[in-house]
């Protein structure tokens, strides 16, 4: 985080009241100038490679050398800078640092004191750890920079995703370690995915080596996780622990909880098994066809808890949690998304899974899906059972997704199916758009630009796609257009009611707005109205009409000339 010329000199104006350490924070060091550093220039470089670094594995921030950070008084905390080389500063930061660090160094000029500050923006990290080429690493905690111990550098590296912990053979483990009841269960699975699959025929040894269970016969960190014995899991996975509780009513209680240390593939089971005792069927009538819609889909709550084993943190202490609600579920996992992930863009991120190597065999038998496609699999899955799609959120030490059962949409799921039929399918986007329109009546571009993950042009095009399929109407121009469900579709969804009751206030609502438009810009055309209200020329004509009738609009010109004024 940056701090700009205006903040720090926001600062130094209360100095006299304050020393400069009460305003000093994560992203934020004053420092005053040492003397020595005129003659000794490499001791302040040193220093100041040091605080990049620490700044730099936070979020970065920024440097104010010339400031006693322990000294009340303007005159006497600011000192300013003695002899220094802008150039210099920079390039040394940039030689002393490993990966290389780019810094900002500019001049912060005190007329009325006569000295001159130094202020050093240091920007965030672009790797798991920055060290000094010393060897030097460290991380702003507070208002100190601390020491780097050897398993925060681990943690760094396994949220950044340059440390596989699965991926790592495990040498004082051999083949005779793994269970065979849960390799029966893998050559199973791989044979009910694909019967054709030449993985089939392998012998034990070639099966597991092909997979990546073992390499060279030494079995591999995700080898252990999936078909491990237990008490091999407990040694060299400790934190390895997912735990089922189905809650009660008053959301506090639980009367049902599993707790699992075994292999992942019959955790897997074992939680599919808990959940659908659970898990009660709505049947949705639709023509000549019977669909039954799950409380939570089988397919959604799959990939949420695939997902969560997949980038939790094996070295944070904690479980993955599956709380089985009445009207929720929620499943969490100790580890935060990986840098450039938030719940904000997870649907259109590339899959970047912490534990790639136990990624790639799921991928292998067929558990899950190519990158990037589990989350989409989920909200697709969700709206298609008419539901509300799945929410994130993250602390950045932990991930939950939120599934919501509700009351089965039947018009929604219906309406969907017929689309499909008649050999319309509606796209994810499309979905997510229908559905965010049964909760509300309209919806501006900014709310479906949000919704949809993606930025306002392309949310426009989807948006406008729509409109000429005759899914939505839109009314209004530029920044202010909305966007409702079109009539077809809201009769299709049972609501021809609702749809002409919004029609008639539509109507008045039509009105006022030419009418504001008119005494904000002195005049309206017909085309205007038609941009304005998204209506047809005949429409835009009668209303037009109507309002000169009434004597609140005057016309001036004939034909496509003509221009409506106040009276």
């Amino acid at each position: 985080m940056r701090h700009d010329r205006s903040e720090i000199l926001d600062i130094l104006q209360h100095l006299d009241k304050k020393s400069a350490a009460n305003f000093e924070s994560e992203t934020l060091e004053f420092k005053g100038w040492s003397k020595e550093w005129d003659t000794n220039p490499k001791k302040l470089y040193r220093l100041l490679a040091e605080y990049a670094v620490c700044l730099a594995n936070h979020k970065g921030g920024t440097i104010v050398l010339g400031v006693r950070d322990n000294v009340r008084g303007k005159e006497h905390a600011i000192t300013g800078c003695g002899r220094y080389n802008l150039h210099k500063i920079r390039t040394r930061i940039y030689d002393l640092t490993d990966p290389r660090l780019i810094v900002e160094a500019e001049e912060l000029l005190l007329d009325e004191l006569g000295v001159r500050l130094l202020l050093i923006h240091v920007p965030p990290g672009i790797s798991a750890v920055h060290t000094t080429t010393e060897g030097v690493a460290k991380i702003r905690i507070g208002t100190e920079c601390k020491p780097m111990t050897g398993s925060m550098r681990l943690q760094r590296l396994s949220l950044s995703g340059e440390l596989d912990l699965t991926a790592k053979p495990i040498a004082e483990l051999e083949q005779d370690d793994l269970d065979p009841d849960s390799i029966r269960r893998l050559r199973n699975l791989v044979q009910s995915q694909s019967s054709n699959s030449p993985l089939v025929n392998l012998d034990e040894t070639q099966f597991l080596e092909q997979i990546g269970i073992t390499r060279e016969g030494v079995p591999t960190g995700a080898g252990i996780l999936l078909v491990g014995k237990e008490h091999v899991i407990r040694k060299h996975f400790p934190n390895h622990e997912v735990e089922y509780l189905r809650m009660k009513h008053n959301e506090v209680e639980y009367e049902r909880r599993e707790t699992f240390h075994c292999g992942l593939l019959h955790i897997l089971d074992a939680v599919h098994e808990n959940i659908e005792l659970y898990n009660t069927v709505t049947p949705v009538q639709a023509g000549l066809f019977r669909y039954e819609i799950k409380d939570f889909p089988e397919e959604t709550y799959r990939e949420a808890v695939l997902n969560a084993v997949l980038h939790r943190d094996y070295l944070a202490p904690g479980s993955v949690f599956i709380k089985h609600y009445p009207d929720r579920m929620e499943i969490s996992n100790p580890g935060g998304f990986l840098a450039g992930i938030t719940p904000d863009n997870i649907l259109r991120q590339d899959s970047h899974p912490r534990n790639r190597h136990l990624a790639e065999i799921l991928r292998r038998i067929g558990l899950v899906e190519k990158a990037g496609m589990g989350v989409k699999r989920m909200f697709r899955s969700q709206l298609l059972s008419g539901k509300q799609p799945p929410s994130y959120w993250t602390n950045g030490k932990a991930v939950r997704v939120v599934l919501r059962n509700g009351t089965v949409d039947a018009d929604f799921v219906r309406f969907v199916h017929q689309q499909d039929k008649q050999g319309n399918p509606l796209s994810l986007d499309q979905l997510l758009i229908l559905s965010a329109l049964r909760r509300r009546r309209e919806i501006t571009l900014p709310d479906a630009a949000t919704i949809l993950q993606l930025d306002h042009r392309r949310t426009r095009e989807i948006l406008m796609e729509m409109v000429h399929k005759g899914l939505l109407e839109k009314s209004g121009i530029r920044k202010g257009q909305i966007f409702r469900l079109s009539g077809g579709v809201y009769r299709a969804l049972g609501e021809s009611v609702s749809y002409i009751r919004e029609r008639g206030i539509d109507a008045l609502r039509y009105e006022e707005l030419v009418m504001e438009f008119v005494r904000r810009h002195g005049s309206i055309t017909n085309r205007q109205v038609r941009e304005l209200l998204g209506i047809t020329q005949f429409q835009a004509s009668r209303l037009l009409r109507k309002l000169t009738d009434q004597g609140k609009l005057h016309k001036k010109g004939t034909y496509r000339d003509a221009q409506y004024v106040l009276p």
